[in-house]
C-alpha cells in the first residue's frame, strides 16, 4: 500500500494520501512519523502548523490549524516519487522546466530571495499547479505540493 503513495497527483496528493486527510487518517495509512514539530509562521492566532516527517519515506507532511488540522501540504525528496511515471528528484533544472512545459505549465516564478542568499540554490513556484521546486547545484532535491484552490481560496 505504501508504494501507492509514491504516485504524485497534482493538486490532490500522493496516491491514497490526499489533501484534507485528518491526522488520524494519515496515522492509519502511514503509522507514526519519525518526528513531529509545531511552529508558527506569523504572529496571527490560529496560524500554527504541525509538520510530520517520515524519514524512511523521504516525506514531510504539514497540517495547518486554519484548515482544522487537515493535511495541507506535502514535500518529497526521493526519486521513488513519480509524476506521470517519471521520477523528478535528481533531474537538472532544464529537464524539470521542459517536463512541466510539456504539461502546459509554463508560468514559473523563481524566488529571488533564495537565489540571493545562495546562488547555488533555486526555488521555482508553479502556482497553477500548487508546486514548489527546490534545486541545489542545478538539481531538483525537493518537490513541495499543495492542493488546488478555487477562486475563494478554498481547497478543492
Amino acid at each position: 500500500m505504501l508504494d501507492n503513495i509514491k504516485i504524485i497527483n497534482i493538486g490532490r496528493g500522493l496516491g491514497t494520501l490526499t489533501f484534507g486527510n485528518s491526522k488520524e487518517q494519515v496515522l492509519a495509512l502511514l503509522g507514526e512519523p519519525s518526528e513531529r514539530e509545531k511552529y508558527t509562521l506569523s504572529d496571527l492566532e490560529s496560524d500554527d502548523t504541525e509538520a510530520w516527517h517520515y524519514d524512511d519515506l523521504d516525506l514531510s507532511l504539514s497540517f495547518d490549524e486554519e484548515n482544522d488540522w487537515r493535511l495541507s501540504s506535502m514535500a518529497v525528496s526521493s526519486d521513488d516519487y513519480t509524476l506521470d511515471g517519471v521520477p523528478l528528484i535528481g533531474k537538472n533544472k532544464e529537464e524539470i522546466i521542459e517536463f512541466f512545459t510539456q504539461k502546459g505549465l509554463t508560468e514559473m516564478e523563481e524566488d529571488e530571495e533564495v537565489r540571493a542568499d545562495n546562488p547555488e540554490n533555486c526555488l521555482l513556484h508553479i502556482d497553477k499547479a500548487s508546486i514548489s521546486l527546490w534545486f541545489e547545484s542545478n538539481h531538483l532535491t525537493e518537490m513541495q505540493i499543495g492542493p488546488y484552490f478555487n477562486t475563494d481560496g478554498v481547497s478543492n
